[in-house]
């Protein structure tokens, strides 16, 4: 098979594309399906810098762009091309790309608002366009098991699952203290609260597992409308900012299938050591037996980059099987290759996951349950 040529926007020599989204291609065994050949930043600087390193990591000469993405899409020598930058940006950055006719893989949450990642999904589909979304809950290994036991009937039909998670707050987003490179989060606006990156990564992966929702209703809550501004130590800088995103969020609903969901995410608490705040803790009732995760990890409520060592299954602890070794990320990435036939959330997927928050967020203005 002829490998993927890739072009990377958004890569540079930090960050999270450097450090999850990326990796997987430069190593065994997705080095044989994907190769690196172009990266974009914002910057003539950071992008030639960025060039030159992977360059040298990978052996090969990286073309480097920087500015608007119609360069680096309409390169003759990309395939595909990677766009992984703030929220706010995603629109934009990732629709030459789509007019390009260049296969696209796109960070979550795939545009800020439901409006944004309709447009990016219906020019992908007038286009021919194949898109991977980096909602990577999917291809844990966690996720993979919970279906196999489920799809199996161990414990019968689905009834209800409820899910209680805290993000931990030495994050610096979506609490009273967040980082100079995060004000964006802080805005309801910007694509990028709880509710969107959170709730929105776990949304995908209870989707997969347990088909989508037939009704919704929410309670988003700001408790903390002025946040404070952290240095990368941690420290207040002296500087606050007005915050108009939530900071708990609660989801009830009901499945197509019929089970009933209760959903809570808290944001702002400080974290504590052992069961103190039970950063995650996720039940799966059926009518034979029961599912239980947990984890006391201060960011194991993030299943898409965070996989527990054990669940339990009608009481008895299971231990994880990930056999392959391999990342969420790197995954999702291997499904790809694969072609049309491999398991990975596409902008279709995304507009599903994105019209269920846009009706938390018209149920909790509005008071009322919203049927989708």
């Amino acid at each position: 098979m002829t490998p993927i040529r890739v072009g990377f926007v958004g890569l540079s020599q930090s960050g999270w594309a450097s450090y999850t989204l990326a990796p997987p291609l430069l190593q065994p065994p997705l080095s044989a399906s994907y190769v690196l050949t172009a990266i974009s930043t914002s910057n003539p600087t950071s992008a030639s810098a960025s060039a030159g390193n992977y360059s040298k990591l990978t052996g090969r000469t990286i073309k480097a762009y920087h500015g608007p993405t119609t360069g680096i899409a309409n390169d003759e020598v990309v395939d595909m091309v990677a766009v992984a930058v703030r929220a706010p940006y995603h629109k934009e950055t990732a629709l030459p790309v789509i007019q390009a006719g260049k296969d696209l893989f796109i960070e979550w949450p795939a545009g800020r608002t439901l409006a944004e990642t309709k447009e990016l999904a219906e020019a992908a589909k007038c286009r021919g366009v194949r898109t991977l979304v980096g909602s990577q809950a999917r291809q844990s290994g966690l996720i993979r098991e919970l279906k196999g036991v489920i799809d199996s009937g161990k414990i019968g039909r689905v009834l209800s699952t409820t899910v209680t998670a805290r993000p931990h707050r030495e994050l610096f987003a979506w609490g009273p203290y967040i980082s100079e490179g995060a004000k964006y989060t802080a805005s309801i606006g910007e694509g990028a609260t709880m509710l969107d990156i959170a709730v929105g990564h776990f949304l995908d992966g209870l989707l997969y597992l347990l088909g989508p929702f037939s009704s919704i209703s929410a309670v988003l809550e700001n408790q903390f409308p002025t946040t404070q501004i952290v240095d990368s130590t941690g420290k207040p800088t002296g500087e606050t900012i007005p915050q108009t995103a939530a900071n708990q969020v609660m989801i009830i609903g009901t499945l197509e299938r019929g089970a009933v969901v209760s959903m809570h995410w808290r944001g702002g608490l400080e974290t504590r050591g052992g069961k103190a705040g039970t950063p995650f803790m996720w039940t799966i009732d059926g009518e034979k037996g029961s599912i239980r995760v947990e984890s006391d990890e201060p960011s194991g409520s993030f299943v898409h980059v965070r996989t527990p060592a054990s669940y339990f299954l009608n009481g008895e602890e299971v231990k994880v099987k990930v056999k392959d070794g391999l990342s969420n990320s790197a995954r999702a990435w291997a499904e790809f290759a694969k072609g049309p036939d491999g398991d990975y959330s596409t902008l279709d997927d995304a507009v599903r996951t994105k019209t269920l928050l846009d009706a938390a967020t018209r149920s909790a203005a509005e008071g009322k349950r919203i049927d989708l």
